[in-house]
């Protein structure tokens, strides 16, 4: 039984040793604003609208293979402003992901990614210097199949990229509001909205 075991630790360890460990991420930001201007030259100020999102993750490619296996974590904040109002909106993901390269070019690798992307939300409104109110809270939870590419910028060191815009997603919603009033919701989606098209990123091999 010793021995059995002690054969389990070097295979486990064999692996590990032979991985190819990467860390990757990507950082966003975004603003918009917008106004109306009527015919009798009155204008009318739209909200404006920051965010931005973190989103890391951590995975392995497994040597002499075409696919691994990695786990992304990301934080997303946006808030609205209009007058003395403020909405804003803080969002935790987690997203186990499997990735399979399916062609190589010099450089290029193409590959696909199926993630289960786990999300929560929490939303709140304040006005003025008001203490900020409690708003709608999301839970969802989905699947999507999205392909990418890689370019080797050297032995460590990937520049990535997501086309959304050929993407396959699901997505089920689950909105509860302040009142105790809930509401769910299922999407299916081929391709990504116009805010998605493409995302980049980095990718660190060890």
């Amino acid at each position: 039984m010793k021995k059995f075991l002690l054969v389990l630790v070097f295979v486990a360890l064999g692996l590990v040793s032979n991985a190819q460990f990467f860390v990757a991420g990507s950082v966003s930001a975004s603003h918009s604003s917008s106004k109306t201007v009527y015919v009798n030259h009155e204008t009318d100020y739209d909200p404006r609208y920051n965010g931005f999102s973190v989103t890391p993750a951590v995975g392995y490619m497994i040597p002499g293979k075409s696919y691994g296996f990695g786990l992304g974590l990301g934080y997303a904040y946006s808030s609205g402003k209009k007058d003395l109002s403020k909405d804003f909106t803080n969002t935790f993901d987690f997203g186990p992901f499997f990735r399979y390269a399916y062609a190589r070019f010099d450089k290029i690798t193409l590959y696909v990614d199926a993630k289960m992307p786990i999300s929560v939300s929490n939303d709140k409104t304040k006005i003025g210097d008001a203490v900020a109110i409690n708003g709608d809270k999301t839970f969802a939870i989905g699947g999507r199949l999205i392909p990418g590419l890689t370019y080797r910028f050297n032995d460590h060191i990937l520049f990535t990229t997501e086309i959304g815009l050929l993407s396959i997603n699901y997505n089920h919603t689950k909105t509860t509001s302040a009142i105790g009033i809930a509401t769910k919701s299922d999407e299916f989606r081929l391709g990504a909205n116009t805010r998605q098209i493409a995302s980049f990123g980095f990718v660190y091999l060890f």
